[in-house]
């Protein structure tokens, strides 16, 4: 059952090694610009020792500008786990996924509705996942007409991808890379607020719903069913104070 992020004890506070966040809807309301709270909260983040690290269906270059932006240099997990890099200067990880699923699924769905289909420009930068807008036709429509596909609604765009592919497993693969005194999932704490983050509320114990009032309150419902705790405010505010939270419990303020 999700609970308050003040819940959160001291002890679990001091145990964290590592933040991984989701970028639209949970650090910004969709845009490129981030609050000066969320700025304070990456810098205090990691001056108190906690690596912090992306987890979005943006392309990895725009993951890697949205790094610089934020001064980190923590994993980075693009395309909704399709690509990534244990580290922002860190040679991208084979994770052994093919984009021609996708582009066969969207080659189906434009056939089938042409009119309703529009791709990303950004999908000359991704390798793996393709993302589009559709009009007039219900995902749920969508989806009964792929097999072998995920489609994803991020509540920003439509993302197609391989079977298999998430955000949860590839930072498990990636924990897995890290140094031997690198984080556990159990020193990890993960932000989200869409169903694109599932992944990584289930596989990962210490999750975090940041409310984005932009999504349909069904789709939150079923989300606070999977999470460990919520903020109170929505998207870069949401975040940070839970991350301020954290970092007062630490120190015992």
């Amino acid at each position: 059952m999700t609970e308050s992020y003040r819940r959160i004890t001291p002890e679990l506070a001091r145990q964290i090694k590592l933040v991984i966040t989701d970028v639209d809807g949970t650090i910004t309301s969709g845009g490129d610009s981030f609050s000066s709270t969320v700025l304070e909260a990456m810098r205090r983040l990691q001056e108190q020792g906690i690596m912090v690290g992306l987890a979005s269906g943006r392309t990895l270059p725009g993951l890697e500008s949205v790094a610089e932006d934020l001064c980190i240099d923590g994993p980075l997990i693009a395309e909704n786990g399709g690509v990534a890099r244990v580290q922002k200067q860190g040679e991208l990880v084979d994770l052994g996924y093919y984009r021609e699923p996708a582009i066969r699924a969207l080659e189906k769905l434009k056939t089938l509705f042409p009119r309703a289909i529009r791709e990303r420009e950004d999908n000359m930068d991704r390798l793996v996942d393709i993302a589009f807008y559709c009009h007039e036709v219900e995902t749920g429509q969508l989806k009964e007409c792929l097999q072998g596909i995920q489609l994803l609604d991020s509540g920003y765009m439509l993302h197609l991808l391989p079977d298999g592919v998430s955000k949860g497993k590839t930072l498990e693969r990636l924990l897995g890379k890290m140094r031997d005194e690198g984080p556990s999932s159990d020193s990890v704490m993960v932000f989200g607020d869409s169903t694109t983050d599932i992944s990584l509320f289930k596989l990962f114990p210490h999750s975090v719903l940041v409310v984005n009032p932009g999504l349909p309150e069904e789709q939150r419902k079923t989300l606070r069913g999977l999470t460990r705790y919520e903020s109170d405010l929505p998207y870069g505010d949401g975040f940070a104070e839970v991350c301020f939270h954290i970092l007062n419990a630490r120190t015992g303020i």
